[in-house]
């Protein structure tokens, strides 16, 4: 009997890109999975669209509260897996912006019967370049307080092959046991409402004992996070601001404080400064770059 793969993914408008995720689903080679949304709130017909379509495939629709970010709104579909859900099941974590390969569920299969008990990253690349990657998994140093990524954002996907252990992962596309669930609970919504919940998630894994890969020929061609500022032409002031929102902001200090003191212990205040220079000096140099003045000057 092959495992079922529970698709979970919180969603709130943004009913373009949950059609094409939706469809990408339907496509896979891979039959077992069901999947499950939390539609917190939706208000563009999103909600709508899942109930007409639930009953055609095989979709499980979670209401929402409205204020449940991505945090509260994962976790609740988790609770519902796992109600359902044998030892032997999956969970698939993942966005609705992405687009997937027909047989990219297939893959993933294959790899955790290779590596039984493992968390499996996948490396995202962009939808508009699917040449280069965006995201991959990342590796934890404790000495220095400080990450770094496997692959770097702007490398070539033709430059890695196979998988590589890692610490962490981002949370798009990503394979988890249902075991690693009943082993170690949900994602930490008190701490990381909406940021940081999914890498917070599988470093807990990693330091209880649980394996870590990042896949490279596991692909996600993802959408680029504008918000993230991940694209230097949008990069402006207010911009850069609004990532450290307290609550829904990438660079919020109340997440990283938080992330710092659960993983860091005494050593919390070295992993914020090494971390917030990092972040600053990266920001800085994006906007430089995005500022005609600066093009073509070596910044």
């Amino acid at each position: 009997m092959h495992p079922r793969v529970f698709v979970a993914l919180p969603v709130f408008n943004r009913l373009n890109e949950t059609r094409k995720f939706i469809e990408c689903l339907r496509k896979q080679t891979y039959q077992e999975i069901q999947i499950v949304i939390c539609d917190d709130g939706s208000t563009d017909g999103t909600n709508e669209y899942l109930n007409s379509i639930s009953s055609k495939l095989n979709v499980h629709v979670i209401p929402g509260t409205g204020d449940l970010w991505w945090t509260g709104g994962i976790n609740r579909c988790i609770k519902y897996i796992l109600n359902i859900c044998s030892d032997s099941d999956f969970v698939l974590t993942i966005n609705n912006d992405v687009v997937l390969d027909a047989d990219y569920i297939e893959q993933k299969i294959h790899r955790a019967a290779e590596l039984p008990g493992t968390i499996i990253g996948s490396v995202c690349v962009y939808q508009e370049n699917p040449e280069i990657i965006e995201t991959s998994g990342l590796i934890m140093n404790y000495f220095t307080c400080s990450s770094h990524n496997i692959a770097r954002q702007g490398e070539l996907i033709s430059d890695y092959n196979g998988y590589v252990k890692a610490t962490h992962l981002p949370g798009k596309g990503v394979l988890i046991p249902a075991t690693v669930y009943r082993k170690i609970g949900l994602y930490d919504e008190d701490n990381f409402p909406h940021y940081h919940a999914d890498t917070d998630f599988v470093l807990s894994a990693h330091e209880a004992g649980i394996p870590v890969i990042v896949d490279f020929e596991s692909i996600v061609y993802s959408d680029v996070n504008t918000k993230n500022m991940n694209v230097a032409s949008n990069i402006s002031l207010s911009g850069i601001v609004s990532t450290f929102d307290r609550r829904s902001g990438v660079n919020s200090f109340t997440a990283y404080r938080n992330f710092a003191i659960k993983h860091f212990g005494w050593r919390a205040v070295q992993f914020l400064i090494v971390n917030y220079v990092k972040i600053i000096f990266g920001l800085s140099k994006r906007y430089l770059r995005s500022k005609s003045f600066f093009k073509g000057k070596g910044l």
